[in-house]
C-alpha cells in the first residue's frame, strides 16, 4: 500500500490550496472528497445556453491577496460587480432609493446606528486574531450574544433592526446565537465590518468570470485526477498504530483504504463528527464542533433578458431588515446577454422558508423582489433556488459560528492537531474567516505546518 506524505479530506478551497502546496513542496499526497465535485461551499451552476450562476461563495473583496494570486496564476478573469445606480431599503412598508452609504432613516436613527458601529469597530481593533481568548475583556464578551451587546449600545428599534439585518446577512444566524467577541474576531478578520457590508471596495467588490468554482476547478485539473479521488467520502481515520505525530495513519473511506503520515481535515466543522476516529477526538474538541452550527441560507439567482433596474437608476443592491429577503445585489456577468439579481434568504427567515414547497418559495420570493424592483422583477426567464443547508457533506452555509463562551473555553481547540491530523477550511482562518480567502489562507497554514516537521 502507497504511504502518502499527507492524505486531504475535503476538495473545497481549503483542501485545494492545501495540496498544490504540497505539491509544489515535492510531496506525496492524495485529495478525498465526498461529493462528486470540486470547490465545497463553492458552486458554480452551468447551464446548457451558456448563463451560469453562483449557487455559494461569489465575491472576492480588497486585501485578499491569496484568491487574486491563484486568479492571476491560473489566468481567471474577475471583473468589478455592478455598483452604479441607486440603493433600495424596504423597511416599515416602504421603498426608498438612496445614495451612498448611509440608508434612509431618521437622524436620531442615524445617529444612534453610527455610533454603534464606531463602538463595533473600535473593539473589534482590540481582538487578537491568532488567539482571540487573549483578546482584553474576552471572557466577558465571549458570554454575552451580540444581541446583549448591540442593546446595551444602542437605544432605537431601528438601529437594533439594522445591525440584526448585517449579522444574519453576514453568519446566516440571529445575534442571539454567537458572542459579541465573535463578532469582533470575524469583522477584524476580514478588515472590518464596514468592509464586509460594503460592494464598492468592501468584501463584494468582484466576481469571476465563468463563476466562483472556476478557480477551483483548474486547481483540481493542476493537481490531477489521480491525485483528487471525487465521491469517496471518509469514514473513519486510525492513528492506533502509531500515536506520534509522525505515525502512519490509516483512511477508510466508502471504497477502499489509504495510510500516510499526517492528515489535513478541510471540511466544515459539524462535517467532521460523521467521522470515526481511533483514538476518538479528544473531549474538548468534539464539544467544540457540536457547538459550530452552520449558517442558515436560502440563495435565489433571478436571471433576466435586460438589466431593467439599471434603467430607473438602481445598482440592484437592496436590503430590507423586516422583509423575507435580507439583501439583494446584481451579481450580472460581464459582457453577457442576461443579467442575474442574486437574493439572500437568511437566519430565521431561511429555517422557516423550509418549511415551505418549492413552488410557494418561488412565489413568496419573487413578490420579494416585486417589493424592491416593482412587478418586473416577477418574470425572469430562470429562477434559480439553492440552501447548502440540504446539501450533503456542507449542511449549511456561509460558516460555521461558535456558541457563546466556546472562544474562551475552547478556542485553542480550533487549530491543534491531534497526532498526525491537522485543520484546516475557513472557520479555522484568522484572517477573512468564513470567505474562500479564509479557505486559501488556513489549506495553506495547514501545509505549512506539515512541511515543518521533521520528514
Amino acid at each position: 500500500m502507497t504511504l502518502y506524505d499527507c492524505i486531504i479530506v475535503g476538495a473545497g478551497y481549503a483542501g485545494l490550496s492545501a495540496a498544490k502546496a504540497l505539491k509544489e513542496a515535492n510531496r506525496t499526497f492524495l485529495v478525498l472528497e465526498a461529493r462528486d465535485r470540486v470547490g465545497g461551499r463553492v458552486i458554480t451552476q452551468r447551464h446548457d445556453d451558456g448563463t451560469y450562476v453562483d449557487l455559494g461563495g461569489s465575491y472576492l473583496g480588497k486585501e485578499q491577496p491569496r484568491m487574486y494570486a491563484f486568479a492571476k496564476e491560473f489566468s481567471v478573469e474577475t471583473f468589478d460587480a455592478s455598483t452604479a445606480g441607486k440603493k433600495i431599503l424596504v423597511y416599515r412598508d416602504k421603498q426608498t432609493p438612496y445614495k451612498g452609504l448611509v440608508p434612509p432613516l431618521a437622524i436620531w436613527e442615524l445617529l444612534d446606528m453610527h455610533f454603534l458601529i464606531k463602538r463595533f469597530e473600535k473593539i473589534a481593533k482590540t481582538v487578537n486574531l491568532d488567539e482571540p481568548w487573549k483578546t482584553d475583556n474576552a471572557i466577558y464578551l465571549d458570554n454575552i450574544t451580540l444581541a446583549e451587546w448591540a442593546n446595551q449600545h444602542c437605544w432605537t428599534k431601528a438601529a437594533r433592526e439594522m445591525m440584526s439585518l448585517a449579522a444574519e446577512t453576514i453568519w446566516g444566524a440571529r445575534m442571539t446565537e454567537f458572542s459579541a467577541l465573535h463578532a469582533f474576531f470575524y469583522a477584524k478578520a476580514g478588515v472590518d465590518l464596514t468592509t464586509l457590508l460594503t460592494s464598492k471596495n468592501g468584501a463584494q467588490d468582484q466576481l469571476i468570470k465563468g463563476g466562483a468554482q472556476t478557480i477551483a476547478d483548474k486547481i483540481h485539473a493542476h493537481l490531477g485526477d489521480d491525485a483528487v479521488h471525487l465521491s469517496e467520502p471518509v469514514l473513519k481515520i486510525d492513528q492506533s498504530s502509531g500515536e506520534t505525530a509522525d505515525g502512519v495513519v490509516t483512511v477508510t473511506t466508502a471504497k477502499t483504504s489509504y495510510q500516510a503520515r499526517h492528515i489535513i481535515i478541510a471540511i466544515p466543522p459539524p462535517q467532521v463528527l460523521r467521522i470515526s476516529f481511533n483514538p476518538s477526538l479528544p473531549h474538548p474538541r468534539r464539544c467544540l464542533l457540536q457547538h459550530m452550527p452552520m449558517g442558515s441560507y436560502w440563495k435565489y439567482l433571478a436571471c433576466y433578458r435586460n438589466s431593467f433596474w439599471r434603467d430607473s437608476g438602481l445598482s440592484g443592491e437592496a436590503a430590507s431588515p423586516d422583509g423575507l429577503i435580507s439583501v439583494v445585489f446584481d451579481a450580472s456577468p460581464k459582457g453577457s446577454e442576461y443579467s442575474v439579481l442574486m437574493a439572500f434568504v437568511v437566519g430565521e427567515n431561511a429555517r422557516a422558508l423550509s418549511s415551505q414547497d418549492s413552488d410557494k418559495r418561488k412565489e413568496m420570493v419573487l413578490s420579494a423582489l416585486a417589493a424592491f424592483y416593482g412587478d418586473e422583477a416577477k418574470n425572469p426567464f430562470r429562477l434559480v433556488e439553492h440552501t447548502m443547508m440540504d446539501e450533503e457533506y456542507i449542511g449549511g452555509c456561509p460558516v460555521g459560528t461558535p456558541a457563546p463562551g466556546m472562544w474562551t473555553t475552547l478556542g485553542p481547540w480550533l487549530r491543534k492537531p491531534f497526532y498526525g491530523v491537522h485543520w484546516a477550511g475557513t472557520e479555522t482562518s484568522s484572517v477573512w474567516s468564513g470567505y474562500m480567502e479564509g479557505a486559501v489562507c488556513s489549506g495553506q497554514r495547514a501545509a505549512r505546518e506539515i512541511l515543518s516537521l521533521k520528514k
